[in-house]
């Protein structure tokens, strides 16, 4: 599966996203090689924050709980 790093940003004064690098191509990416999109995740100091400090495990983000359902459900037998 794929996960788009760095998606959008979502602004707190308006509520609105924002894709600082330009639209997103995933989709025609995950076509391409059948591949399902597990997430895309947004432009957030805070995580940016704990990858920093090595606490990426503590940080409460449904994208990334919905990621690591999927891959632990990949390798079940």
């Amino acid at each position: 599966g794929l996960v788009e790093n760095y998606s959008y940003f979502h602004c707190p004064d308006n509520d609105k996203d924002y894709q600082i690098f330009g639209p997103s191509h995933l989709q025609e990416t995950a076509d391409a090689y059948g591949l399902k999109i597990l997430a895309r995740l947004p432009i957030d100091p805070a995580i940016a924050a704990a990858c920093d400090a090595g606490k990426i495990h503590e940080v409460q983000l449904p994208e990334i709980d919905a990621c690591c359902e999927y891959v632990a459900n990949a390798f079940k037998e």
